[in-house]
């Protein structure tokens, strides 16, 4: 591979037939869980260090900070041990312990701040520790386009697969967290196959762009979906990409994940779950012909702590304004 996907190998383009329903459209899911570390965030850090490297903006006995939820801390700590880099990854507490070990046993050092801060808090604290500490660089995936632009060539090798079946896409259905996996991948699907209808998934709990394009006032809720809903409008999304918006709750992220492990084997995680959840209820309006294509994000063993879906601040109730709309909408 080349230097810009960081030596990471291309995942594969999976079928899911087990969970597919009869008379529904067919499901394809990239399988970014299979990444090193086991998750998408792989691709993202890989790739923006090539590029900061080259531009000079960081080079190695630098630390890098970033904040996350975990993932994206533990594909910046393996980069970092790979090629030199202290690593300092700012967390709001809360996340599960599986995902807390691995950054710590792939170099990291974690800073938690305030769980009902979420990732506001934890960017503020990010920056000030730059502030504070010469040598030091924010990578800011929030808002770094780097981000998007990793997720590119993950959307070439979705529309290389795709030709290689001999298939055309109808849909991509994705949910966004920091908006670069949806901003990505769509812009590939929507230059290759033009008649690509996207949408963008949210967790109903913290939908900010559901919000926004159905003048709702938005509201941050605790939720139990870890990597979405991060708390705002994401940077990195680019709204003009986004065809349709609809939303999940964690339950249904949680149970499909289950599903997922045990019809298909794969073994996934409750943010893919969610995408599939999805998927499937979109493939469901769908004529059989038509093909819709996701993304798994992380893996299972990361939540194996908290396998009852509930943890840290998440509390069960009311997601708020945001969801009932959608339940009207019929989302």
């Amino acid at each position: 591979m080349s230097s810009a996907n960081g030596g990471l190998k291309p995942t594969e383009l999976y079928e899911l037939t087990h969970t597919a329903e009869p008379g529904a459209a067919r499901i394809f899911a990239k399988c970014e869980f299979k990444n090193p570390t086991g998750s998408h965030k792989d691709r993202v850090f890989s790739f923006m260090i090539d590029e900061l490297e080259a531009e000079g903006a960081v080079k190695p006995g630098m630390t890098l900070v970033e904040c996350s939820t975990g993932n994206g801390g533990a594909a910046l700590s393996r980069v970092g041990a790979e090629r030199g880099y202290k690593v300092v990854i700012i967390m709001p507490t809360g996340m599960t312990e599986e995902r807390k070990k691995q950054i710590e046993a792939l170099g990291g050092t974690i800073l938690e701040t305030a769980g009902d801060g979420f990732l506001l808090e934890s960017e503020d604290t990010a920056r000030r520790y730059v502030e504070e500490n010469p040598g030091s660089y924010f990578l800011d995936q929030s808002t770094n386009e780097l981000n998007w632009r990793s997720w590119r060539l993950c959307g070439e090798e979705i529309v290389a697969s795709l030709r290689e079946k001999g298939i055309t896409p109808d849909h991509f259905i994705c949910s966004i967290g920091t908006g670069g996996t949806f901003t990505g991948i769509a812009d590939v699907l929507k230059d290759a196959f033009p008649d690509v209808v996207t949408t963008a998934v949210e967790v109903d709990r913290s939908a900010a762009l559901y919000a926004k394009r159905n003048g709702l006032e938005f509201e941050h809720q605790a939720h139990n979906l870890m990597g979405l809903g991060p708390g705002k409008m994401p940077a990195n999304l680019r709204e003009e990409l986004v065809d349709e918006v609809e939303l999940i709750t964690g339950d249904d992220g949680w149970a499909t994940m289950k599903g997922l492990i045990s019809d298909e084997g794969l073994f996934v995680g409750p943010t893919a779950g969610g995408n599939v959840f999805a998927a499937r209820r979109l493939a469901r309006r769908l004529p059989p012909e038509q093909v819709v294509v996701t993304v798994l994000f992380d893996s299972a063993w990361k939540y194996f702590s908290i396998w009852d879906g509930k943890y840290g601040e998440y509390e069960t109730g009311d997601a708020g304004p945001e969801a009932g709309k959608a339940a009207e909408a019929g989302a």
